[in-house]
């Protein structure tokens, strides 16, 4: 599986210092994918991305998004409210949370209009040397792909400023946003985490790459720990089930639902932490190097009905 290393985080979550040695370790651990957005960091998570590939060969891809530009002062408030609903709100019934938030996602989200699409391309390719890959609408509604938006995407694409188009939205959102692309929207990020709604894709996309492994924030490790919790005898088939594996240790189920990625129908991972010594592992475990045995895929599937019920 390849792993893309995630920058949501850095120069936020993560301190200026630790977000330049996690990029360093990403780096380190062989991650040649990287996934960035002008609002990460407030355009600092480009920037420093930008300098660490300068002159670097080997660079597989660089994401960057488009739709949701960095604000001064504090953070907007659909962000703040996101963002602290993720950490903090139980997942409840089978991702309650994000059925709420994609309600909120049906009304106006980013900046889409042709003129801003642009001015967010031509800083985006300043910051990150002159290359991005993959351009995604970030956070876009269906209603917000029309023809003046393709229009200025098939212009990026033509004149090779951007190598390829997508999306990066919810996840009950992002068939409605694709199909109105008319073939051209070929890449998806989307949640893929144990309790995450599925996503039907048409042939015309390209690049599956999935998020969220844990959930937004560790929800759905949170609901899965809760349902083990609850259940004595699940919780013994867990046990069991672990026993003699590299999963049998303090942060197992954490460690299988990252391992569970190289099982899941997407072409990259993304993964991404605030702890740089942690990181070597999570991609380790994301690429797929540590095999999942069938009987803790099976536990974990009795665990993840049980949090769904």
């Amino acid at each position: 599986m390849e792993v893309v290393a995630g920058t949501a985080h850095l120069f936020a979550l993560a301190d200026e210092a630790t977000s330049r040695r996690l990029l360093e370790a990403a780096w380190d651990a062989g991650v040649r994918r990287f996934d960035t957005a002008p609002l990460y960091g407030g355009g600092r998570s480009e920037l420093a991305l930008g300098a660490l590939l300068a002159d670097r060969d080997g660079v597989l891809s660089v994401t960057t998004k488009t739709g949701l530009e960095p604000r001064t002062g504090r953070r907007s408030a659909r962000q703040l409210a996101t963002g602290v609903a993720r950490r903090l709100l139980p997942t409840g019934p089978a991702g309650a949370l994000d059925a709420a938030l994609d309600r909120r996602a049906t009304r106006a989200t980013g900046r889409f209009r042709p003129a801003d699409v642009r001015t967010s391309v031509e800083r985006s390719l300043r910051r990150l040397g002159g290359r991005v890959d993959r351009l995604l609408l970030h956070e876009v509604s269906p209603h917000d792909v029309d023809e003046d938006l393709l229009g200025v995407l098939r212009g990026l694409v033509d004149a090779g400023d951007v190598g390829a188009v997508g999306v990066a939205t919810a996840n009950r959102l992002t068939a409605a946003a694709v199909g109105r692309g008319h073939g051209l929207l070929t890449v998806v990020h989307h949640e893929v985490g144990p309790l995450a709604p599925p996503v039907d894709l048409p042939p015309s996309v390209l690049v599956r790459v999935g998020h969220g492994l844990l959930g937004g924030g560790g929800s759905h490790l949170a609901a899965l720990h809760r349902a083990l919790e609850a259940d004595v005898r699940l919780a013994g088939r867990w046990r069991d089930a672990v026993r003699g594996t590299p999963f049998d240790a303090p942060g197992g189920l954490a460690e299988a639902l990252l391992a569970r990625a190289a099982l899941l129908p997407v072409d990259e991972v993304l993964v991404a932490t605030t702890q740089p010594s942690r990181l070597p592992r999570t991609v380790t475990l994301a690429r797929g190097d540590v095999a999942v045995p069938a009987p803790v895929v099976q536990v974990l599937d009795e665990a993840v009905a049980a949090a769904r019920a």
